[in-house]
């Protein structure tokens, strides 16, 4: 059983923030959500190994698109916090309310994302956009050179376009990400990306946490008062819950009339 606490927003309080800070608050807030949801989902993705191979293939390939989904995300929250906090005249006011979790939190993002970072580079080419010609061309040559892929070429139909899979293509972008991180070993470049991905997620929620507490003490008052407490009776344990590639289609509804 899960106790949320439910904590009205006082509207006339909400309105009479100063636009941007009431933006940043309501967006930052939006960050956490998402950040969160991603999180849960690469977890549900890798908490069972199917035992056939080629649904390993299948489950790892869904793995890779969530990490390109969540380092999208990263890079979109922190140009956010760049752009709407760091360059605006309210960062002056509130470095000095934000508390040392948040203070931490936001050195450590701009230490990551300074300069030609791995997240930044893999959102430029693998993530939120397609990469150009001629990486795609250059990947599946090296893929196409590399015995240690020939099992891996393929293509997989099913009924359902839901259970149909084009592995030969996630390889390009595995390949393509690998080379981008430096690193030639498949295995060490994804502990390291996965690292990256994990530390830059923390920070950003940490911060958002840290502002929106700012925000409120500065704006609402000393105290966060909950209206009541609602109850998650059927939650499951993180750990119970999986999330597959291959799944079967229900039945379809038969019209009567």
């Amino acid at each position: 059983m899960i106790e949320v606490y439910r904590i009205p927003v006082p509207k006339e309080r909400l309105r009479a923030m100063p636009k941007d800070e009431r933006v940043l608050l309501l967006l930052l807030g939006y960050v956490s959500n998402q950040l969160s949801m991603l999180q849960k989902l690469l977890t549900f993705a890798t908490n069972k190994t199917p035992i056939q191979e080629f649904e390993q293939h299948a489950t790892g390939t869904q793995t890779q698109m969530l990490i390109r989904f969540t380092i999208g995300a990263l890079n979109e929250a922190w140009e956010l916090v760049r752009k709407r906090f760091i360059s605006n005249t309210m960062a002056q006011d509130y470095l000095n309310q934000l508390d040392a979790a948040g203070i931490e939190a936001l050195t450590n993002l701009k230490r990551q994302f300074r300069g030609a970072n791995l997240l930044n580079r893999i959102r430029n080419n693998y993530a939120y956009h397609y990469p150009c010609n001629d990486e795609v061309d250059q990947a599946i040559v090296s893929i196409c050179d590399d015995p240690e892929f020939d099992g891996l070429l393929n293509l997989y139909f099913s009924n359902h376009g839901f259970n149909s899979l084009f592995l030969i293509s996630d390889l390009v972008f595995i390949q393509g990400i690998t080379k981008l991180s430096g690193d030639l070993d498949l295995e060490r470049a994804q502990k390291e990306l996965m690292g990256e991905m994990s530390k830059a997620s923390m920070d950003l929620i940490e911060f958002a946490r840290s502002f929106a507490a700012a925000a409120w003490l500065k704006h609402f008052g000393q105290e966060m008062l909950a209206k009541d407490i609602v109850m998650v009776t059927d939650a499951p344990n993180v750990d119970d819950v999986w999330l597959p590639f291959f799944v079967e289609m229900g039945t379809p509804a038969v019209n009567k009339g």
